[in-house]
């Protein structure tokens, strides 16, 4: 955005820690970091996922039941749009949705969601599972 002279800085809007690019803000920023932080919480992902495409990559790699790595994949999507929206609304709107505010949204988008697609055959352990979400 200061590139093309609609924005005064480079600066990450979340953080202004540090120059805005995609590595920083997936997921250097402390901002994201603290989001992911609790995403995996959240989930139970002992891994940690400190990049976009290492946390995809790991998320394909592990041993979990098909429903659950397309929840943990549905959250870690919903997580970079709600992260984005963030720093769009820091930007745009001079709002700055604090970790908490992104994460029970988070929480709420990916349960409807899923609620609403879930396959009929998912097993008793991974409905519990995700019911104790």
């Amino acid at each position: 955005m200061a590139r093309i002279g609609v924005s005064s800085t480079s600066d990450c809007l979340l953080c202004g820690q540090a120059p805005e690019d995609h590595e920083h803000l997936f997921f250097k920023c402390p901002y994201s970091s603290r989001c992911l932080t609790d995403l995996r919480s959240w989930l139970g992902i002992q891994s940690s996922l400190n990049t976009l495409q290492r946390g995809f990559r790991q998320l394909s790699n592990c041993n979990s039941s098909k429903f659950r790595k397309s929840v943990m994949y549905a959250s870690m999507v919903a997580l970079i749009y709600l992260i984005w929206r963030s720093r769009n609304s820091s930007f745009w709107d001079k709002a700055f949705p604090t970790v908490l505010n992104v994460m029970t949204l988070l929480k709420q988008i990916v349960k409807s969601r899923v609620m609403v697609v879930m396959p009929k055959n998912v097993s008793r352990k991974d409905s519990l599972w995700f019911q104790n979400l």
